[in-house]
């Protein structure tokens, strides 16, 4: 485009020693207007133009709210994890990656579909997920990745999972980073347990109370592992059939959110065990606008003091005003010793 520019002004400058001929006229009034064209192009693709999170996503009642798996990390251990190669249960569609910018592939990111069927506003209890039995090397491979700590992370509408649990004294605590822990260790007998059943609780905005369009503002993620159960006690599911998906399960009420107190045992990690794996759905309305539902992971909820944030902003400052002041005094050195170089050319 500005090559062509220039060559418009040259032919403009010359036609006022040589008037210009009639092919010379065409060719100028052919670049004219294709250089008319390219920039109405341009201009109206400019609107066109969406990087993805940045935009809210509305949702209607019923529509589906996809939950991505990301890979597992552990702060034991910098070697990430692919999501799908433990024993989790798959999507019936096939394992595809669904990265949506390139920032997420250049943080080797590994984000994927998964099994999980999340409606707007509908709340579900006790869903059954798959059915997994644990072979030996399964068995081995989820003790391990148990024992080193890995998490997982998971991810609705570019929100990544925050984590709910109960600390020693029986409060409820909620952590945004890190994401949550596939199991645990028993203090007593050292055993591996993993969590088989995920409580999802949603937060959602309602932006215009006269439209039904909702926004997702808040995403946390409460593990638990219950060694799960049917109501028959004869009925032994291979986790194919679809008699598995419709028997209920004693450990679970679909009445109701899971509660830990209702917890009777879990589910440990061993060879030959089946592994049923659950999750509850629960919608709440929220007064948080989509724009500010990312305050609360950089604060922890009020729990990291705002001073934090200005210690990093200073130290990523005097790191700039260093690694500047570097390059400045390689440039003059160099300078120096060129113009030296020239005076002596120079002289001689």
């Amino acid at each position: 485009l500005l090559v062509i520019l220039r060559e418009q002004n040259q032919h403009t400058r010359l036609s006022w020693i040589h008037p210009p001929t009639t092919t010379m006229t065409n060719a100028m009034t052919f670049r004219g207007a294709f250089v008319l064209a390219l920039l109405s192009q341009l201009v109206t693709n400019a609107g066109a133009f969406y990087v993805p999170g940045v935009k809210p996503q509305e949702f209607k009642k019923g529509d589906s709210v996809p939950l991505k798996v990301n890979s597992l990390t552990s702060m034991k251990t910098q070697i990430p994890r692919g999501y799908y190669s433990l024993p989790f249960c798959e999507p019936s569609t096939g394992v595809k990656m669904a990265s949506e910018n390139l920032g997420e592939f250049l943080t080797g990111n590994k984000i994927q579909n998964s099994a999980f069927q999340i409606l707007m506003l509908t709340q579900t209890t006790c869903t059954i997920l798959c059915q997994k039995t644990l072979e030996k090397t399964d068995a081995m491979k989820l003790k391990l990745h148990i024992k080193y700590g890995y998490h997982n992370n998971w991810i609705i509408d570019n929100l990544p999972s925050a984590s709910m649990g109960e600390a020693q004294g029986g409060k409820q605590m909620k952590h945004y980073a890190g994401g949550f822990p596939i199991g645990f260790i028993a203090v007593d007998t050292q055993e591996a347990y993993v969590y088989n059943h995920f409580v999802i609780r949603l937060d959602y905005h309602q932006v215009d109370p006269e439209t039904e369009e909702y926004r997702v503002v808040g995403f946390a993620v409460e593990p638990m592992s219950i060694n799960h159960r049917f109501i028959r006690s004869d009925f032994d599911w291979d986790g194919i059939s679809s008699e598995g998906f419709q028997i209920g399960l004693s450990t679970c009420s679909t009445g109701s959110v899971m509660e830990r107190d209702a917890i009777t045992s879990n589910q440990p990690v061993r060879e030959g065990e089946k592994i049923i794996y659950t999750y509850d759905v629960a919608w709440s309305a929220s007064d948080v606008a989509w724009s500010s539902r990312w305050d609360v992971y950089l604060s922890e909820d009020n729990l990291v003091p705002a001073q934090v944030h200005w210690y990093s902003i200073t130290n990523s400052i005097l790191v700039v005003l260093f690694l500047s002041l570097l390059v400045v005094s390689i440039l003059v050195r160099n300078l120096r010793r060129d113009i030296a170089g020239y005076n002596a050319i120079a002289l001689l």
